[in-house]
C-alpha cells in the first residue's frame, strides 16, 4: 500500500491498539474485543503501537514459562502465529494498518527487519521504511490527504526500543539520535501541516502530569524512589495506576516535537495508565493495554479512538473491554477468567471450588456408607 490515506467526509478514524502482547496461544477475549471494535467503531486505520507480541516468551508452553521449543526457526514460526491473531482480522476487513515496535517485540533472535517482513505479507499493511538505513524500519510517515490529493495531516511513526543482538546489553528504551534527526528533517518537509506522533514508550515529560502526595491520598501510587505520586487532575484527566515508565534517553526528542508544532504524542507501554494532558503546547495521550495475558485492569484494558479532521482538529476517547463488549454477567465472568490481573484469585477460586466439590462428594459417599451399615 501507499503511505497515504484519504479523509472521508472530512474525517479519518484511527483505532489505536497498544500492547496486545500475546503468544500463539492467544487469549480469545482480546481477539473478540478487537473484532467487535473493528466492526462497531469502523476505523479507517488501525495503529499497533508496540509490544505487538510477547516477544521474549514466544517459545513458552501454553501455561507457565517452560520452554517447549528452541532456535530461530521455532521463534519465527511462533511469532508468525502470534501476529496472525491481531493482523488477520484487520486484513480480512480490508482496514489499513500501521505499526511500531515496543520493547518486547525485539526481545528474541528475530531481527526487526525480519519481523517487518511478516507485517508486509499482509496487503493492508502500510508501507514501512525500507530505504533510509539510518533509522529502523518502523520509523516512517503516513500522509492524510484531502480528496484533491493535498496533504492535510501527518502521522509520524517512531521507533524507541531495541535489543543489542550481541548479547552485551539488555533491551534499551531509547530514541536514537539518528531517529531524532530523521524526525527533524521530516517535520521540516511537512512544515505547517498539523501532525501527531506515535511512539511506544512515554517521554520523560509525562512526569509533569504527576504530583507528590502522601500514601493515604486518593489515587496515590508508590514511585520508583519510594515516595508517593498521583495524577495531577488540574493538568490531566484519566487514570494512573503505575509510575510512568519513560525513555531512558530521548536525545532531545521533545524539543523537536515542540519546535515542529506536533499536536500530540501518543504512547502505550504503561498498561495501567490511561490519560491525556497538555505540556508546553503538546498533548500527551497515554493509552492502556489491549492485552489480556499481561497486567492491566478494568479501566485501562481496551483500545483508543482518535478522530482526525481535515481542518487539523482531533478528538479522542478510550474504550474499555466492557464499553466494547458490554457489561453483563457473561462478560464479567469472561474478564475474570481471561485477564491475568486476577490470575492468582481465579486459580485459587477454581481450587476452592474443586476442593469443595471433592469434599462434598466424599461427604456424601461417607454418609451413604454409614447409612448402609446401619
Amino acid at each position: 500500500m501507499k503511505n497515504s490515506l484519504e479523509f472521508r467526509n472530512g474525517r479519518l478514524r484511527i483505532l489505536q491498539v497498544s500492547d496486545p502482547q500475546d503468544l500463539k496461544y492467544v487469549r480469545r477475549s482480546m481477539v473478540r474485543m478487537l473484532n467487535k471494535a473493528y466492526d462497531d467503531l469502523k476505523p479507517d486505520l488501525v495503529v499497533f503501537t508496540g509490544d505487538n507480541i510477547l516477544g521474549n516468551h514466544l517459545l513458552d508452553a501454553r501455561f507457565g514459562t517452560r520452554k517447549v521449543a528452541e532456535g530461530k526457526e521455532a521463534t519465527y514460526d511462533s511469532m508468525y502465529l502470534a501476529l496472525s491473531h491481531i493482523l488477520q482480522p484487520v486484513n480480512r476487513r480490508r482496514i489499513p494498518f500501521a505499526m511500531i515496535y515496543g520493547n518486547h517485540d525485539d526481545m528474541n533472535c528475530v531481527t526487526k527487519d525480519e519481523q517487518a517482513d511478516i507485517y508486509r505479507q499482509y496487503p493492508m499493511s502500510m508501507k514501512m521504511n525500507r530505504d533510509d538505513k539510518s533509522v529502523d524500519c518502523d520509523t516512517y510517515t503516513i500522509e492524510l490527504r484531502a480528496e484533491n490529493g493535498e496533504v492535510k495531516y501527518c502521522l509520524y511513526m517512531l521507533d524507541c526500543a531495541w535489543q543489542d543482538k550481541t548479547g552485551e546489553k539488555l533491551c534499551h528504551t531509547e530514541v536514537k539520535p539518528e531517529t531524532v534527526s530523521w524526525l527533524k528533517k521530516e517535520t521540516e518537509k511537512y512544515k505547517n501541516i498539523p501532525s501527531m506522533l506515535f511512539i511506544h514508550i512515554p517521554l520523560p515529560e509525562q512526569y509533569n502530569f504527576t504530583e507528590v502526595c502522601d500514601a493515604k491520598s486518593e489515587g496515590a501510587i508508590k514511585g520508583d524512589d519510594g515516595s508517593y505520586i498521583r495524577l495531577d487532575k488540574s493538568v490531566c484527566e484519566g487514570v494512573m495506576n503505575e509510575p510512568p515508565s519513560v525513555l531512558e534517553e530521548s536525545n532531545g526528542l521533545f524539543d523537536v516535537i515542540r519546535e515542529a508544532g506536533i499536536q500530540a504524542v501518543v504512547t502505550g507501554h504503561d498498561h495501567g495508565n490511561c490519560f491525556i494532558g497538555k505540556y508546553e503546547g503538546v498533548d500527551f495521550i497515554q493509552t492502556g493495554a489491549a492485552s489480556f495475558r499481561c497486567y492491566g485492569n478494568k479501566r485501562t484494558r481496551g483500545v483508543r479512538i482518535i478522530d482526525i479532521f481535515e481542518d487539523g482538529r482531533y478528538e479522542t476517547e478510550f474504550r474499555t473491554f466492557f464499553d466494547i463488549c458490554g457489561k453483563t454477567p457473561l462478560t464479567a465472568v469472561e474478564f475474570f477468567f481471561d485477564a491475568d490481573e486476577y490470575e492468582v484469585i481465579k486459580y485459587a477460586s477454581l481450587g476452592s471450588v474443586a476442593l469443595a466439590a471433592i469434599s462434598g462428594l466424599a461427604a456424601a459417599g461417607i454418609r451413604k456408607y454409614i447409612k448402609k451399615k446401619r
